[in-house]
């Protein structure tokens, strides 16, 4: 009889864990919304060797920058943060693998009673007693339904979506350092050039008062020469605030105070990277920008939650027993196995009305997981239209740059010779410094386009996902 029972029950156990298997839904990856056109290049190329493939020391070879970004990585104060956070996410998965395991735990009690002589019990003959208890406890949740697997799976997204954000925040943070860096190198050229143009006014200046003093020109021309000057001066402490600003901010993502940062000199802006850079195939961002990744991550772990969520509508199946010592009396209590107890439950639950929670939650889960796809195709579509910017932005500048290196150095032989026509008379002074503020403007706006330039590549490099390799 206790056979057939068994038998039985061993039956019905088995139908519910093959009938489970309908009951999980299994995680499918979303579709890459025409990702072949994800963004407008048309020289992309199957490649394994594109850019987001270079470490970021070989594609930042500049030693005192490499020796930033270094120190920002290790003492970084949102990279530090988030690492924290990923620690956390591991204690959960811990979590959710042991919930596959029966829980246990012990109990102590003891009891010390008398009768009083006047009460209720006076009558009562039994002397005073001593009742003590120990017990081990222990009860299992059958996973019948994947409640408990889909639980550990979202854990184990959420991890990796956590560990994926890590290196987003590497990324962002090698990128925001590069940028950074190579503004102050833009400065520095400004300056320089500033301080030489600063001295070709002065020398323009004394000129003008030479001929002056031999009636060529009037004390309008020395004022103009003058003032043109003071002008030019006038940038060098626009370009000191804006060097000392750059340096702090640098400083802020080294997670230390403010001080100045070291800089190689005689730096190129136009040999940074100058042959193209291959883009690869847009299907290599998924596996490239951990900030995409991060998205599809969270979009599976929705997911999981979701048939979580749906499992807690099905009936709970839990097993729990416990045995232990309980006696009267210290004596009896060491008679074993006499003084043992033990009991074994199983247990089948089903909600039936619990006031719509589980519904609820099942339907909340289900719009979490639809807003997780759509950002997830908001992170594709970010990244491609980052990629397509940035690839815009490098060939159009770079055209820039080449009319505006044109245009210096025309301008350049023009303030060359409207000084000499001045000094012989045929040109007036409102010429030459028509043409000196000319030479002044154009080549700091040559620089400008240089660093947007490198900007761009910088841009280019995070959104193609390079940087945390």
């Amino acid at each position: 009889m206790r056979n057939k029972i068994i038998y039985r029950f061993a039956f019905v156990l088995t139908g519910i864990v093959i009938f489970s298997a309908c009951s999980v839904q299994r995680y499918n990856a979303p579709g890459m919304l025409g990702l072949k056109a994800l963004y407008r290049d048309s020289t992309a190329v199957d490649t394994a060797q594109n850019v987001a493939k270079i470490g970021w020391k070989s594609f930042y070879v500049d030693p005192n920058l490499q020796k930033l970004i270094a120190e920002a990585l290790d003492s970084n104060l949102n990279i530090q943060s988030a690492i924290l956070k990923l620690k956390q996410s591991e204690q959960y998965v811990s979590q959710s693998k042991a919930a596959f395991f029966p829980t246990l735990s012990a109990g102590l009690s003891g009891t010390l009673s008398d009768n009083s002589k006047y009460g209720n019990a006076a009558h009562a003959t039994n002397p005073p007693y001593t009742d003590l208890k120990l017990s081990l406890s222990s009860s299992w949740e059958i996973d019948v339904w994947g409640k408990l697997s889909s639980a550990k799976k979202s854990q184990q997204a959420l991890y990796l979506q956590q560990k994926a954000t890590v290196e987003a925040v590497k990324t962002q943070l090698i990128a925001n350092i590069a940028s950074a860096y190579y503004q102050l190198i833009t400065l520095d050229k400004q300056k320089e050039i500033t301080e030489c143009n600063i001295k070709s006014y002065a020398r323009y200046l004394e000129t003008v008062k030479s001929l002056k003093k031999s009636a060529q020109t009037t004390e309008v021309a020395v004022l103009q020469a003058k003032a043109q000057l003071a002008t030019a001066k006038a940038y060098l402490p626009q370009i000191e605030a804006s060097i000392s600003t750059g340096e702090n901010y640098i400083c802020t993502l080294l997670g230390k105070p403010s001080s100045s940062v070291d800089r190689s000199p005689d730096v190129d802006l136009t040999a940074f990277h100058a042959e193209q850079l291959a883009t690869g195939l847009p299907v290599q961002l998924l596996r490239n920008r951990p900030d995409v990744q991060a998205a599809e991550f969270a979009l599976r772990a929705a997911h999981e939650q979701f048939n979580v969520a749906q499992a807690a509508l099905y009936p709970q199946f839990n097993l729990s027993g416990a045995i232990g010592p309980d006696a009267r009396g210290i004596s009896n209590w060491f008679n074993l196995p006499g003084s043992l107890f033990w009991n074994a439950v199983a247990g089948l639950t089903q909600p039936i009305l619990n006031g719509r929670t589980l519904k609820t939650q099942k339907e909340i889960a289900r719009l979490q997981k639809e807003t997780a796809l759509l950002t997830f195709k908001q992170s594709l579509l970010t990244a491609g239209n980052e990629v397509s910017n940035a690839l815009a932005s490098i060939r159009y500048s770079s055209q820039q740059a080449g009319f505006q290196k044109e245009q210096v150095d025309a301008l350049k032989k023009a303030y060359e010779y409207s000084q000499e026509l001045l000094v012989n008379g045929y040109a007036t002074y409102l010429e030459v410094l028509s043409a000196q503020n000319s030479v002044l403007s154009s080549e700091l706006s040559l620089y400008n386009t240089y660093n947007s330039i490198v900007q761009q590549k910088i841009t280019l490099y995070r959104a193609l996902g390079g940087g945390w390799q």
